[in-house]
């Protein structure tokens, strides 16, 4: 299973995209990312509801 995200999809206007066999590898690139390039630092209960609810799952090699 691949897991993707494109964070323009919880970041209007945001071009990055991210993907992983790892989800919680995905969602550790997305935290910092996040921290980086959006300023948000700390992932709260509503955040991580919104990127786990825009995050996509193909098998491998979709």
């Amino acid at each position: 299973m691949v897991f993707k995200l494109a964070c323009g999809d919880v970041m209007p206007g945001c071009t990055a995209h991210f993907e992983n066999t790892d989800r919680d590898q995905l969602l550790g690139a997305v935290a910092a990312h996040a921290a980086a390039d959006h300023g948000i630092t700390t992932i709260t209960p509503d955040v991580l509801a919104a990127v786990e609810g825009k995050i996509s799952r193909e098998p491998v090699g979709a």
